[in-house]
């Protein structure tokens, strides 16, 4: 009896996923949670993401390259609001799809002005309303659909980032919507960034955290020496920076 033929393998996806929305909204955290790894700075403090970040993430059937995008400023009045602004709308170009991040709430300037972006580029997009745990259920309805009819979303998901709830629905529809194609990355891959600027990100997150008034957003930190230690030295690597900040006073 001649054995049946194995079945075909299902179709791998791969695509650039960029997370976009407001500052402070839980992009970074999200980010952190769907790679499972900490690649972004996360604080209360508006412009702590600076850089596009890259997470990979990679699953039997699926590759998922997403960006972490600058929170969109609410004006561009400086330099570093237009660098941010630049950035995002850079990472906007590259998706193949969009995950904007909002909060539990009706849009605001922000969000129109995001949406405008995405309805220029006429990209694709799944909006994941996040912080759920801070609003009751009935509350979210008319959020829903207030951002329902202001574009045509592939899906609309309640998360909570910090509470890892939903977070995998997210990801399966995020799989879902990607086209078919073959990995960029080497399944082992997390990002493209050198360890050098994840540790600087993680000191510029502890100064953040650490620090209220006293520092300002656009601190800088250089990582002026790396040691890695092997096992037999201790196995705790060394690192010295420096912080650049805008005043002697400071």
């Amino acid at each position: 009896m001649q054995s049946q033929q194995a079945a075909a393998s299902p179709p791998f996806h791969y695509g650039t996923v960029s997370i976009a929305g407001r500052p402070n909204v839980g992009k970074s955290t999200l980010l952190n949670i769907l790679v499972d790894f900490k690649l972004s700075a996360v604080s209360p403090k508006p412009k702590t993401t600076r850089h596009k970040i890259l997470g990979v993430l990679t699953g039997e059937t699926y590759q998922v390259a997403f960006l972490d995008t600058p929170g969109l400023p609410y004006r561009r009045h400086d330099e570093l609001d237009r660098r941010l602004l630049s950035s995002t709308l850079e990472a906007l170009h590259e998706a193949d799809l969009v995950v904007m991040v909002v909060e539990p709430k009706p849009p605001g300037e922000i969000e129109h002005r995001l949406i405008g972006e995405l309805r220029r580029e006429t990209r694709a997009a799944i909006l994941a309303i996040n912080k759920i745990d801070l609003v009751k259920k009935p509350e979210l309805l008319p959020v829903m659909e207030a951002y329902a009819r202001l574009y045509p979303f592939l899906e609309i998901v309640p998360i909570s980032a910090v509470q890892q709830d939903g977070v995998d629905t997210l990801l399966d529809l995020i799989v879902r919507h990607l086209p078919e194609g073959e990995p960029l990355f080497s399944p082992d891959d997390v990002t493209d960034r050198p360890e050098r600027f994840l540790a600087a990100e993680l000191i510029r997150e502890q100064v953040f955290n650490a620090y209220a008034q006293e520092v300002p957003y656009a601190v800088a930190v250089e990582i002026d020496v790396f040691q890695e230690q092997s096992e037999e030295h201790g196995g705790k690597d060394y690192i010295s920076a420096i912080l650049y900040v805008e005043k002697d006073s400071q």
